[in-house]
């Protein structure tokens, strides 16, 4: 693994030093700031709603929740401690006034869960991911009726591409009609170099 491939790693499970770094250019880089707020924007969250963020990072899209959830809750999940420290700093008062909740785990972990949540959404999370119709089939297990999810991805690394964000959409879209989720959508966010792309859907 040379030195490229050892820095993107640390974006897919952020561990150690290197993965503070990680952690700390996720919350600044403005295109990783922007995709959040507007993936959290296209969900219509409302006050009343219970929320998941799967790989929430260090917890800009939670933190664009909570500024809409006052009687609900938002639940944070990822799979690295260090990205949840860094989420738990970002949150403080949330976690305190008991608005925000924060799990190390993977998706799996949500099988011990028996709560149903009103939105499910990720950034940057689902190109880690093989088997994307075990993942929705999680994602629609735990979402209510009238649910909705969001999708979020940019390409990034080696030649990104307005058409490689188009492929991973139509990976996405597929396993989701094929599970029965409804009302599927595609919408493009223009960034540089190339646009951000959230595929959202409903469960029945």
């Amino acid at each position: 693994m040379d030195l490229q491939d050892g820095i993107v790693a640390q974006f897919q499970n952020p561990q150690g030093m290197l993965g503070r770094m990680a952690g700390w250019v996720m919350a600044h880089r403005p295109s990783n700031r922007d995709r959040n707020r507007w993936t959290v924007d296209l969900l219509n969250i409302q006050p009343h709603d219970h929320v998941l963020e799967f790989g929430c990072g260090p917890g800009l899209g939670l933190q664009a929740s909570l500024a809409q959830v006052t009687d609900g809750v938002v639940l944070g999940l990822d799979h690295s401690r260090t990205m949840l420290h860094q989420a738990e700093a970002r949150n403080r008062m949330a976690l305190l006034d008991g608005r925000l909740h924060l799990q190390l785990g993977s998706l799996d972990e949500l099988s011990n869960l028996h709560e149903r949540f009103d939105k499910i959404f990720s950034v940057n999370v689902i190109q880690f991911f093989d088997d994307k119709s075990s993942v929705f089939n999680t994602v629609h297990a735990h979402l209510k009726p009238n649910g909705i999810v969001a999708t979020t991805y940019m390409p990034r690394g080696r030649n990104p591409s307005r058409a490689k964000a188009l492929t991973l959409a139509e990976e996405v879209k597929q396993p989701m009609e094929q599970i029965g989720f409804v009302r599927i959508r595609m919408e493009e966010l223009p960034l540089k170099p190339v646009p951000a792309v959230c595929i959202l859907g409903a469960r029945p």
